[in-house]
């Protein structure tokens, strides 16, 4: 899919990953409308030429009037980007994790993208042809144990990228799985591993994007898939560094 002067959003777009994408797809002259939450990196991306809508993915009040804006303004849409996500990293077996963390990991990363893919799909068939892409995790391809919440909604929403391919197989949409490797973002701070940075992996994946390839991802996380599904103990091993 050519990428130009096209009409998307993204979610999550206003910093790290997200940001970086939407950045590139800006240059290349899309309308680029960034969904977020936090409204002083909203006016600093509408300054810089962005469309911008306030919404915070765990609120479904929110998330519904978001989507009638998009309505009311935009004929079309011809990539919807769910990239927003939170991680909270925390021993699931203690006592005293606040509950909200894991109420807000899943209603961000897995409600939260399946209710506005859901609303926007006849704004999506409106197009000539139309992607969308899901942003997931390795870890929901083995879980991480210091995040059992967030690693089960990467999985959830792995299984929704696939089961929605499927679903939307004799439309005008199709549908893409992304997933990043470690990478340097505002989420990762304070790890020590090896990170790649958000423009070197929006880099590598463009030509991806533009193949419409079902997975966008680097060649570690590749291999760390088939780890995964082939030998779940080495998987263990390689996330437990």
């Amino acid at each position: 899919m050519e990428l130009k002067y096209k009409t998307i959003l993204i979610t999550g777009g206003t910093s790290g990953i997200g940001r970086v994408l939407a950045d590139r797809l800006l240059a290349e002259g899309n309308t680029v409308i960034i969904l977020g939450r936090n409204k002083s990196k909203l006016e600093d991306a509408l300054r810089k030429g962005f469309e911008t809508i306030h919404c915070d993915l765990s609120n479904v009040e929110e998330i519904e009037n978001a989507v009638i804006q998009i309505q009311r303004n935009y004929e079309r849409l011809d990539l919807l980007f769910n990239n927003a996500g939170i991680q909270y990293n925390y021993d699931f077996m203690d006592s005293v994790i606040p509950l909200d963390k894991i109420k807000q990991e899943i209603q961000t990363n897995v409600t939260g993208q399946l209710l506005i893919t859901q609303l926007l799909v006849p704004l999506l068939n409106n197009a000539s042809k139309a992607l969308i892409v899901n942003t997931t995790s390795g870890l929901g391809a083995f879980p991480k144990s210091d995040g059992l919440v967030y690693s089960s909604s990467k999985a959830a929403l792995r299984n929704f990228t696939i089961g929605l391919r499927f679903a939307l197989k004799s439309t005008k949409i199709k549908v893409l799985e992304f997933i990043p490797p470690v990478t340097d973002t505002e989420m990762t701070k304070g790890r020590t591993e090896l990170k790649m940075s958000a423009k070197e992996l929006i880099d590598y994946i463009w030509p991806q994007l533009l193949r419409e390839r079902k997975i966008l991802t680097v060649p570690k996380m590749r291999l760390f898939l088939w780890i995964a599904f082939l030998f779940p103990s080495i998987a263990h091993k390689i996330l437990s560094k």
